[in-house]
This record gives structure tokens, sequence and C-alpha cells, in this order.
């Protein structure tokens, strides 16, 4: 299995971890650091532009075929994310096809929130037709992030993104809305975590007393994690803290597995006298 494919069991499901490209980030500038967060242990090493997979996590129950969010690498030379001379992994499709699971038996696919690197792999150019890439796949994306007056414009112009994939898969009755929390059975449930985005929501897997956390962009580096009040300018600081505090007492209490999409370690959280540890597993 490559470098690019993490899996683990967890319970009886097998999970795997798909990097499906990095992306490069001032995360300092980002996280509109004081210049004392800057000068710190945890924030001088954000200070320079950073590389961060774009992760999606593959679900493989005895019932079901899970897939939460859908990455297709598409950074052009000139993006302030693009990585000089990088040449990213085979892709989400490709990796799916490493472990046996095939796109058209994919049952749920989960977006945790409306950037475009968690949903522009949901469509693909077929005989030069936009096509949806999980046919039979249900695909669960906020509510609150598709009635964003940005995505609603952006649904407007049929050559967007947003218009030949989450508008795609609308017109092909394959999107469902979710607001708040929502139970797939098998152990899934998708849970509201605002703060990110307005619909920003995670995936809980529960298997055989074992607990996993698909965290979407909660956070986006471990520094997040172990210092919570730091976040993202876009961000809605308050609802972002309370779905933090939210993930943070569930997982200690829980002693669960957490994967990020843009945290190349699979980790959980730890409780110490300065606040949480991120420890790697």
């Amino acid at each position: 299995m490559s470098a690019d494919l993490r899996t683990l069991q967890v319970g009886a499901a097998t999970v795997t971890v798909i990097n499906t490209g990095d992306l490069q980030i001032n995360l300092a500038d980002a996280l509109n650091l004081t210049e004392e967060a800057r000068r710190s242990a945890a924030g001088a090493p954000l200070t320079q532009p950073i590389p961060l997979p774009t992760q999606c996590i593959h679900l493989a129950l005895p019932e079901t075929s899970v897939l939460v969010d859908a990455s297709h690498y598409d950074v052009s030379p000139d993006s302030s994310f693009a990585i000089p001379g990088y040449q990213p992994p085979p892709g989400l499709l490709a990796g799916l096809a490493a472990i046996g699971a095939r796109p058209e038996e994919i049952a749920h696919v989960i977006i945790t929130h409306g950037h475009f690197d968690h949903y522009n792999g949901l469509t693909g150019l077929y005989d030069d037709l936009y096509a949806p890439t999980f046919p039979n796949a249900r695909c669960y994306f906020g509510r609150l992030d598709w009635e964003r007056p940005q995505t609603q414009e952006a649904l407007r112009d049929l050559d967007s993104l947003d218009a030949r994939t989450l508008g795609l898969l609308h017109r092909h009755g394959l999107l469902d809305l979710t607001a708040g929390d929502h139970d797939l059975g098998h152990g899934l449930r998708i849970i509201a975590a605002p703060g990110e985005t307005p619909g920003h929501q995670i995936v809980r897997l529960h298997s055989q007393g074992e607990t996993l956390y698909c965290l979407g962009d909660l956070y986006h580096h471990i520094a997040e994690a172990e210092q919570p009040e730091w976040m993202v300018h876009w961000a809605d600081v308050e609802a972002n803290r309370r779905s933090r505090q939210a993930l943070a007492a569930a997982a200690l209490a829980e002693d669960a597995l957490l994967i990020a999409t843009h945290i190349a370690t699979i980790g959980r959280l730890r409780q110490t006298p300065a606040g949480f540890a991120w420890v790697e597993v």
C-alpha cells in the first residue's frame, strides 16, 4: 500500500485514509496569530508555508461502504496553495481501487462542508459530460452551506464548480441537505459542528466498543487541537468554539480516534495541565 494510503481497524470497520494531494498555507496568517503566539513554540513553525494533506476517508463496514469527503487535486501552479514542483499522488479513485472499493458500491458520501477541496471529486468528466463519480450514493451536505448566498450564486453559473458537483447531484436527486445531527445506522452519525462554515459537520463511527471521529476542518493542524482558541479568520468564532468543546469532551470520554482532513496523523486527544495534547497513534 502506498504512502498516501493508511488503513486501520475500528471495531468491525476498516478505515482507509486517502491523501489526494498536499496544499501549502501560511497558517500563522490564516489563524491571525498575535506576535506573541508567532514567537511561541507552537506558533513559530506556522509562520512559513507548510504542506497540509487533503484526505478523504473510506469506511468499510460489514453492511455498507461510506466515503467522508470527495476530493480531487486541482490546484493551478499559480495558486497560493500550490507547492512548487509538487507531484500529487494518484488520487481518490486510485486509492479506492487499491483497497477494492468500487465507486458504484459506495452507499453514502458525507461532505463535511462547502469548501472546494472537500467536494470537487463528487463528479467527473465522462465522454465530455459531467456525471456523478459515485452514482449509487446518497450525498449528505449541510443545508446551511447550501443556502449561503455565495453557494446559491455559484449554482446559478452552470460552469462553476458548485453547479457541476453539488448542483448536478441535486438535479439527479442524489443530494440530501442535512440540518442538525443525522443517524445513518450501522454505528454512523453525522454531527453538526458549525464554525468553519455554517453547515460544517463531522462524522462519528462507533463499532464494537471503539469510536472514531472524522473531523473535516474542525482543526487544520495539530496546533489548533492543542490551542483551541486558535482558529482561521473566516470561522465563526463562537460556533467554532462550541463545536470544538463538544468534540473534545466526547473524544476524551470515549477515548476516540480522530482523523482531520488536513492533519497527516491519526490521533487521540489527551488532557494536559495546559489544555490538550494530540497524541499520534
